[in-house]
């Protein structure tokens, strides 16, 4: 949850006060907590000792958060090539 807030508040910056390139150094920092958070929710995905009810929490945030990564990429890919 803390990540889709943070994309949403980077995603409102007009600066970044490293020059008003608007994408940039704050995004760069987001991906470098964002992947490995993933890669932690898939390898905790991957473990069957946790029992039931908290693989289903596990599943369901990896595939959000995934999606949340896939519709950046595709916002950002699009705002850029308008």
């Amino acid at each position: 949850m803390a990540l889709a807030v943070t994309a949403v508040l980077i995603w409102r910056l007009w600066c970044e006060n490293f020059g008003c390139n608007r994408i940039g150094v704050v995004w760069f920092a987001w991906v470098v907590v964002f992947l490995p958070i993933l890669g932690i929710g898939v390898a905790l995905r991957s473990r069957s000792s946790l029992g039931t009810q908290l693989l289903k929490v596990i599943r369901f945030a990896v595939w959000g958060q995934a999606a949340l990564g896939v519709t950046l990429i595709h916002l950002g890919v699009s705002k850029n090539a308008a």
